[in-house]
């Protein structure tokens, strides 16, 4: 049986194909590519999928953190995570859903949202493995 990774998505206008046949000269680092653009891919759209009032969710994230030109300090990392874990931020989220699992769902993406604009990654985008690849067949690296 041929090796290889398909991620096929169809639904309504959305539809995506990504796909990687793997032979023996198929490295590593090509199919962590793939799977982090894969990743990226479900990251992006599932949020559309969830029953919840996502710019609700957005203002929240104002109210903790917005992205400001220049370096971060050290100080608006400290005051947002604060904010983060705060019970004031836990009551604004209730407002968008009561239920405990929701609630979570909405913790988890309000702390990847602010995360990201402290500049705060927590996943290898496919972009970076990319010039990674290219400038290790370059021989840069």
């Amino acid at each position: 049986m041929e090796e290889k990774i398909e991620f096929l998505a169809k639904h309504k206008n959305w539809f995506v194909v990504k796909k990687l046949k793997i032979d023996e000269h198929t490295e590593d680092i090509e199919i962590a590519r793939l799977l982090a653009s894969i990743g990226e891919t479900v990251d992006n759209k599932f949020i559309e999928y969830l029953p919840f009032d996502v710019n609700k969710l957005y203002e929240i994230a104002d109210s903790i953190y917005q992205k400001k030109k220049g370096k971060i300090k050290e100080e608006d990392i400290i005051n947002a995570l604060k904010k983060l874990k705060s019970p004031a931020t836990t009551k604004k989220l209730n407002e968008i859903d009561a239920s405990k699992e929701g609630k979570e769902i909405l913790k988890i993406m309000l702390n990847n949202i602010v995360l990201k604009r402290l500049g705060i990654e927590t996943k290898v985008p496919a972009k970076l493995i990319e010039k990674y690849i290219e400038k290790k067949n370059l021989g840069e690296i």
